[in-house]
């Protein structure tokens, strides 16, 4: 017999317990039925056991030499449903479920084509992990808690965008997805997009504070209506043409714009206040960088790599830890970042500031004479950040090679740099 005794059973005596509603009619069905723990499904027979019952109690799991399976007439499923480890399955529906108090997880399903989740409004969490053929996910999802969708062949989300608020938001490695269009509001610990589509697109104009944020590998990017980031915001190794966060006035981490090749303009002109690393390296075709006017304060390190030949930083002034700010062009003057520095207003231990006709420039202040001591006020701006992985480690190299040829602490505080950059990203 496939299906094991433990949820046989259990079902079998819970149909015995009526809705007190339909009590006197003799074609009620149960109210609820309760599963044992452990009990898996392995053919549609020992699913269609539990389509009498309209809430089920305990975990479900669903799994072996299935080709289809269907939970049918099930509203509400008081534990966590797993669909995992068929290379048999290719469809799956449970489109009158409502409610699942747990998770809902599909995963290493190879051949699982479609999934459909018709009636489906409220899931703790959902992870959808390896599905390599599947095209359509149906759903109307209102309430996720954490929301994780990684590789698989999802061409669109389009049943997760109406959800308003998640603590999770993590879509990763599907190479059909080209589109994201989320109403979401808030993400209370991270929101994640990285390595989808060639050319993904990502929308997130509703979106008002997120805890974390870091985005890779997309082609276009929208934050209308972001005002604050708790924690770090990142933007690496993307193929954006333009960054317009125009509506967002604070950063509470790190602040990475790291090795967007085509990144030619940024637009953060409301933002006042970065707590963390202030990190602009290795955009190629950012030659003018002139959306931070309103930034005042940085409380980590000041890290500015590139080919430009303008950077507007007008109304900085406090920077907490070091600063090193190194473009190819001749045309950049470092006038602006001395004053400040000859001020005390960059208070970390080493200041770097060159363009392409000059050397590089170091100043140390008197109490500085080892690299843990450059090092550790670079740290100190990147204790705060946490997002995903990649980075400028080998653009960080070269810039740290140049600056340690001349005096050891720049080149400390050049990793340090790097390990944010890398930390962070």
């Amino acid at each position: 017999m496939q299906y094991k005794t433990g949820l046989t059973s259990a079902a079998l005596l819970a149909a015995t317990a009526y809705a007190a509603s339909n009590s006197t009619s003799s074609a009620s069905v149960p109210s609820s039925c309760s599963i044992s723990s452990g009990a898996t499904a392995t053919a549609q027979s020992d699913l269609d056991k539990l389509s009498s019952c309209s809430t089920v109690s305990g975990d479900l799991t669903i799994g072996g030499s299935i080709s289809s399976a269907a939970l049918a007439n099930v509203k509400k499923l008081q534990g966590s449903l797993t669909v995992t480890n068929s290379s048999t399955l290719q469809s799956f529906a449970a489109d009158s479920l409502e409610t699942i108090t747990g998770s809902l997880e599909l995963s290493l399903l190879y051949v699982l084509e479609t999934a459909s989740f018709g009636a489906l409004e409220e899931v703790d969490s959902i992870t959808f992990l390896t599905l390599p053929a599947i095209s359509t996910v149906t759903s109307n999802l209102k309430t996720v808690n954490s929301l994780t969708i990684s590789d698989t062949n999802l061409e669109s989300i389009d049943g997760f965008n109406n959800l308003e608020s998640v603590e999770q938001f993590d879509v990763n490695n599907n190479k059909g997805l080209a589109t994201i269009d989320s109403q979401l509001k808030s993400v209370s610990d991270s929101l994640s997009v990285s390595f989808n589509g060639d050319s993904a697109n990502v929308s997130f104009d509703s979106l008002e504070w997120a805890n974390n944020i870091t985005l890779n590998d997309v082609q276009s990017v929208s934050f209308a209506s972001l005002e604050k980031v708790n924690a770090s915001l990142g933007f690496v190794n993307n193929s954006i043409e333009s960054l317009n966060l125009s509506q967002l006035a604070s950063v509470g981490g790190t602040l990475a714009i790291v090795s967007n090749e085509d990144l030619t303009s940024v637009d953060f002109s409301n933002l006042t206040t970065v707590s963390g690393g202030f990190i602009v390296a290795n955009n190629t075709k950012l030659a003018k960088i002139d959306g931070f006017s309103s930034l005042e304060s940085v409380g980590g390190a000041l890290d500015v790599i590139g080919n430009f030949s303008e950077l507007d930083l007008g109304s900085l002034k406090s920077v907490k830890g070091g600063a090193d700010v190194e473009t190819s062009s001749s045309n950049y003057s470092c006038d602006a970042l001395k004053k400040l520095q000859s001020k005390g207003s960059i208070q970390g231990d080493a200041f770097v500031c060159k363009n392409g006709a000059t050397s590089t420039s170091i100043q140390l202040s008197s109490t500085s004479g080892s690299d843990s001591s450059s090092g550790s006020a670079t740290a100190s701006g990147s204790s705060s950040g946490s997002a995903t992985a990649s980075a400028s480690s080998a653009s960080a190299s070269s810039k740290s090679k140049a600056a340690g040829a001349q005096f050891a602490p720049a080149s400390s505080f050049m990793g340090a740099v790097a390990a944010v950059a890398v930390a962070l990203l």
